[in-house]
């Protein structure tokens, strides 16, 4: 072969691997079959092999196989799931969509995933799960309240995953009596005791507490406005010691008011009184006075949502009105919390009816109630609830009744205070206060030792006004100052 000719022929071959080298789709075509070009299994890697800057995955030959280039998506599961146990909740649903194989992950661990991240945003979460599972057997015919064990099955034959007390473990308060002692199991054992055992959750039950989750998300951002409503100069976003405290107080109060503020029967006829076999008391002695005063803030707090935004619309007038308001803006929060809670006056009454609503109601009470009329609103209410009007709130009276078993009623220094107290920091000596009186809860619910019990004689208990009969009163208002034109309108 002449040179020329053998040069020639040089230059096209290497022409030629040259294009063969950098060309995207290089040795597809003879490798893979025509239906396999754009995937390709490696062993236990059931996706794609992707390159960077290539049309189409490939592979290239089967001694030479490469790393495939897939980021985060590579890494192994337990790299995966530890990701995920650092982000939030937003975070997780927004990872998960990033492709189908984290989204595949996150099917897979679903269970696991979200309990861990739940547990820490939304801590104290087991008391969470209290109020998720309530049911009415819990306090039909009891005298003494337990907490039930919560078991998450994560997978079919998972022998369960544990949140909450278990046997032999209560841990809520500081006293025992023997009746609470380790080996005395959760499941109910005895007539007086209300506790339903375990409940059993699944993965079904995820999408209810989500939204459960979502609710106390908008109860967090609402609280300080309403916290700091008299004083909005002072109005600042809760500290890492706050939110868990307000977390923890919101969710002992709608268990309460779950038991005993919605339709089920009450377990006692009358007003609680100290030193009674109640339930209702049994459920409070559990608590700290610590903690019972953050309770009793909370309280306040929603009592002030009721009082500016749903009081307006059954009375615009109330403001005129001559009956005194001790609830109303000039009265401070510590003189509320010690004198007011038997208080019968006629705004008293309309308040603590009101303080019955659920959190869920309150919340769509407060963004939506400029489109109520009052008469829609009394009628929606009375719809939803039948007995709403047949008695008050009685968490208010619960506290102090525990209170007084303590002997704590008239000197209390931790008692909540406009700007301070309470959910809230004190920012002084009384911090450490709330240490030394976080340690008088009994973890059985029981009277402190050495005192009897008293029986409860008394039936008597304040009827509750959802404020039909305003409107009488809000004719004569109206004629006194002229506004008769206005109501007609």
């Amino acid at each position: 072969m002449p040179a020329s000719q053998l040069q020639t022929k040089t230059s096209a071959m290497a022409h030629n691997t040259s294009r063969s080298m950098y060309s995207p789709n290089a040795g597809v075509s003879r490798l893979l079959p025509s239906k396999s070009r754009r995937t390709q299994k490696l062993g236990l890697l059931d996706y794609p092999v992707l390159y960077p800057d290539t049309e189409f995955p490939y592979i290239d030959s089967p001694a030479s196989i490469h790393v495939p280039v897939l980021g985060l998506a590579a890494c192994p599961v337990e790299i995966l799931l530890d990701i995920s146990s650092h982000l939030d909740i937003d975070s997780i649903f927004n990872f998960s969509l990033a492709c189908k194989i984290l989204n595949g992950v996150f099917n897979k661990n679903k269970i696991m995933i979200l309990l861990e991240v739940l547990s820490k945003e939304f801590s104290p979460f087991d008391e969470l799960l209290q109020v998720y599972t309530a049911v009415a057997e819990d306090i039909k015919g009891r005298t003494y309240y337990q907490p039930r064990m919560v078991v998450f099955k994560r997978f079919p034959g998972d022998t369960g995953y544990t949140i909450g007390p278990q046997p032999g473990h209560i841990h809520h308060g500081a006293n025992y009596s023997a009746a609470s002692r380790p080996g005395i199991s959760t499941v109910r054992k005895a007539a007086g005791v209300a506790s339903s055992g375990v409940a059993v959750l699944a993965e079904d039950d995820l999408r209810p507490i989500l939204r459960m989750c979502r609710l106390v998300r908008q109860w967090e951002q609402l609280f300080p406005q309403m916290r700091w409503f008299h004083h909005p100069e002072d109005c600042r976003a809760l500290n890492e010691q706050e939110l868990p405290r307000l977390r923890r107080a919101f969710y002992r109060w709608w268990l309460y008011g779950t038991y005993f503020h919605g339709e089920w029967t009450r377990p006692q006829a009358g007003h609680p009184m100290p030193f009674v076999l109640d339930v209702r008391t049994s459920q409070m002695r559990r608590h700290s006075t610590a903690e019972l005063m953050e309770l009793l803030d909370l309280h306040e707090t929603m009592k002030d949502v009721i009082l500016h935004y749903i009081c307006p619309r059954l009375d615009p007038t109330y403001q005129l009105s001559y009956d005194p308001l001790p609830l109303m803006e000039q009265v401070s929060r510590e003189h509320s919390l010690n004198a007011m809670w038997n208080d019968q006056s006629k705004w008293a009454r309309i308040v603590k009816t009101y303080a019955k609503l659920g959190p869920e109601e309150l919340m769509h009470y407060f963004e939506n109630i400029y489109s109520y009329t009052r008469k829609r609103l009394i009628t929606e209410i009375r719809l939803q609830r039948p007995t709403f009007n047949l008695d008050q709130e009685s968490l208010q009276g619960v506290i102090r009744c525990v209170l007084e078993e303590r002997q704590l009623v008239d000197d209390l220094p931790i008692v909540p205070e406009d700007c301070e107290g309470g959910i809230l920091d004190f920012r002084g000596e009384r911090d450490l206060q709330r240490i030394k009186y976080g340690r008088d809860g009994r973890a059985d619910g029981t009277l402190p030792p050495g005192v009897p019990p008293v029986r409860q004689l008394s039936r008597y208990s304040p009827r509750g006004d959802d404020g039909e009969y305003l409107e009488e009163e809000m004719h004569s208002v109206f004629d006194v100052h002229g506004y008769t034109a206005m109501l007609q309108a």
